[in-house]
């Protein structure tokens, strides 16, 4: 079954069979079957909707090629997620944010994002924006991606970004909005976009359920390919 929805032999939203029938197809004890599907429920490919039962989840696949918001790099891939505005405040920022966005011990605009895919949390995205940018109002933030902002409301183009993504420790807050058990991993891609003069513009920090999420990138061109490989003794 894990391969099934990973591989897209469930449509995201499809019921799943009844525990009888998993029991039956499989023929295996309705326990297991129980155990199986609770296991699935762990790794963030099973939901449990109200008054349909199990549904499947598919993982999220999230392409790095092209300069696009997180949002709507999302819509392309179908999700089309809904987006809950938490927090939006001036504020200093972390030091590791500070550093990249130049800001030293100035206030800068903040807001965090949770991300929903038919009503389950997914993700959660938190952004900075430089103190270089005019302030936008919380109606704005809410109403419009980052990259939204800068482009129709600000009227600032964003040139290019660096991008990294790693693991992270989830805090206490971030398994509660994201429901996850404990010692779930996540995965955080951290993103600075630049405008045409080179300034930073904002730094997000983005983390989803590394169970049911995944980054992917597509290299082209040729491979050069090394003549020797260096073997231990």
């Amino acid at each position: 079954m894990r391969q099934a929805i990973a591989g897209g032999g469930y449509r995201p939203g499809e019921r799943l069979p009844t525990e009888p029938q998993l029991a039956a197809r499989h023929a295996v004890s309705r326990l297991t079957a129980r155990q199986a599907v609770t296991q699935l429920v762990r790794e963030g490919l099973v939901v449990r909707r109200q008054g349909r039962g199990f549904v499947a989840e598919p993982p999220v696949h999230h392409d790095l090629v092209d300069l696009r918001g997180i949002y709507d790099e999302l819509v392309a891939r179908g999700v089309n997620p809904t987006i809950e505005l938490l927090d939006y405040a001036e504020l200093v920022p972390p030091a590791n944010v500070a550093e990249r966005l130049h800001s030293g011990t100035r206030k800068v605009l903040h807001y965090k994002r949770l991300y929903l895919r038919r009503g389950e949390p997914f993700a959660v995205g938190w952004a900075w924006l430089s103190p270089s940018i005019p302030k936008v109002s919380r109606e704005l933030v809410a109403a419009h991606t980052t990259y939204q902002l800068f482009d129709s409301v600000l009227h600032l183009k964003i040139r290019h970004a660096d991008l990294s993504v790693r693991a992270l420790a989830a805090s206490p807050e971030l398994r509660k909005l994201l429901r996850l058990r404990a010692h779930a991993p996540v995965i955080a891609l951290e993103r600075v976009s630049y405008l045409a003069d080179g300034k930073p513009a904002e730094f997000t920090l983005y983390c989803a359920n590394a169970e049911n999420y995944a980054f992917a990138l597509r290299i082209r061109g040729k491979v050069p390919i090394s003549s020797t490989m260096q073997a231990l003794p």
